[in-house]
Order: C-alpha cells, then structure tokens, then sequence
C-alpha cells in the first residue's frame, strides 16, 4: 500500500465517475483502476461495488475511506512542517523578549525550537517593554515575548504563552493577612497604605495604574524599585506591593504574604508580531513550539 494508492482510492470515491477521479488526478481511467486494485488485493477485501453503472463504496469501503482521509491529511501535515524545517534551515529570527523566560518555563521549550533548527541562526534579545515595542514596529525583532497589555491594539497578532496575574504583597504582621479564608483581597482594602512598585517602564506598573484608575484609588507611591528591593521593602514593613505571582517563585521571600486581587487581574506573557507582516516559515515554527 501506498499513498499513491490511497489518493487514487479517494478520489474515486469523492468523484462522480471514475474518468473524473483519473481527470482529477491527471491520469488516466486504466490507471486508476488498476491502483484500487492493487490495494483491494493487497487489503484482501472489496472496496469498491462495481455491479451496478456508478461505482460506489462497499462497507468496508466506507470505514477504509475514513481512515484514508486522517492518514492523508497527517501525511500532508507532516510534509508541510519538514518544508518549513528544510526553508527555514539557514534564516535568522530575532526574537525580543521580556527577562522572564526562565520563570514562565520557556527555556526548555526555546531550547526544543533550536534543536529543530541546528542551521539557524536564533538571536534572542532580553530588553524591557518600551524597547521591545519600538523593536517590533521597526523591524529590529520579527517576534517578541512581552505581557499581553502592551501588544493589545489592532496591529499585533498574539499568541499566549502563559498565565500570570497580580498579587497584593504584604507584610505577614499585616492585619489583611486574616483574610486567609477568603479568596482574595480587594484593592480597596489596602488603598489607604503606602505603596512600593515596579519601575514605571515595565507594563506591571502601567497595569496597577490602569487597576487604581479604574477603580478609583488615588495611592500614595513612596518609590519604584526592582522585585528584589520591593520584598526588601515590604519585609520591613515600610510599604505593601502589587507584582505578578510568577516573580515571587523566584525569590525567598519570608516575611511576606501574597494574596490574590479580588477581582482578579491578568498579566498573560504572549508572543506577538505584527499583523500585516506574514511570518516565515521559521517564525511560524517558532509559534507552533512555544504557544502549543
């Protein structure tokens, strides 16, 4: 059996006679029927009821045409990826990302990308969000790794990657850290304490500005600081935080709770390009890893 076989098989069973399957296929009628032929006897069964003026599908012609028809679309799925292996083999990608691959769990799956692609040259670039936006408009990065509020006009395509959401981060003697039983804590409760942040460059602080707006919460910020100084910070008591749950596996923090927002608020990692830019095929190899 062969899928030469199996393609002349479809087709007469799709087509209304035989000579439209052979003109389908580019040969001729003979040629066709002795390749069904072929594979009844090899198959040792009828596939097709050739009694009557119309051929058509015997029972087990019926069951043989189903199998057919997922073996040949995983065939030709199959050709269309070592394609787009063999084309993308000595391209380059330029990849702009957020420093936050190793704690999404994105390395091993980069890692997987570039075994599959030996040839090519893979330039990834750790930048912040205003960077990596001005990156991709401008054709410095064909891809970029960032959080889902920055990529969410019309001009972007995304794909997501990971889930993430902002935690209210407070001092284990802080009297909301009670609330153990309850889901989450709304801003509101702690609108009235000082509060220590990310740097206003990076998009988890544009999200908790854009969360205080919306609700209403005028907040007294008495600095922006990186994650380590934030539960520094906090620690001592001097200030409360909002930052993504994701940071907080990668730092010892003792001394410190998270709670979740109640409502919650998302900071999904995407990866985006833009729209009216059509991805090669080792971009779309790229997509098809990490966002699988």
């Amino acid at each position: 059996m062969n899928f030469e076989q199996i393609r002349c098989f479809i087709a007469a069973a799709e087509e209304p006679t035989f000579l439209d399957a052979a003109e389908t296929l580019h040969i001729t009628q003979s040629s066709l029927s002795k390749q069904i032929r072929k594979l009844e006897k090899e198959l040792n069964i009828t596939l097709m009821d050739r009694s009557r003026r119309k051929a058509s599908l015997t029972d087990a012609g019926e069951t043989f045409y189903r199998e057919a028809l997922v073996l040949v679309r995983q065939y030709d799925r199959m050709h269309s990826r070592m394609a787009s292996c063999h084309a993308a083999s000595e391209q380059i990608l330029r990849i702009g990302a957020l420093p936050v691959i190793a704690q999404y769990g994105l390395t091993a799956r980069l890692k997987s990308f570039r075994d599959l692609h030996p040839n090519a040259r893979i330039i990834l670039d750790e930048a912040e969000e205003q960077e990596l936006l001005e990156g991709i408009k401008y054709g410095k990065y064909d891809l970029v790794i960032v959080r889902e509020e920055l990529v969410q006009d019309e001009d972007f395509q995304t794909y997501f990657l990971a889930r993430d959401e902002l935690v209210a981060v407070l001092p284990c003697r802080h009297s909301a850290t009670d609330l153990n039983d309850q889901p989450g804590i709304a801003l509101s409760q702690i609108a009235e304490e000082p509060f220590i942040l990310m740097h206003p460059y990076t998009s988890v602080y544009h999200c908790c500005m854009k969360e205080f707006d919306r609700q209403g919460i005028h907040p007294e910020i008495i600095r922006t600081a990186r994650v380590e100084t934030i539960i520094s910070t906090v620690t001592e008591g001097e200030a409360v935080s909002l930052i993504p749950k994701s940071n907080l596996e990668l730092f010892r923090h003792r001394g410190i709770v998270s709670i979740p927002l109640d409502p919650p608020v998302s900071l999904n990692l995407v990866l985006a390009g833009k729209k009216k830019q059509e991805g090669n095929a080792l971009q779309k190899e790229l997509v098809r890893v990490l966002a699988e």
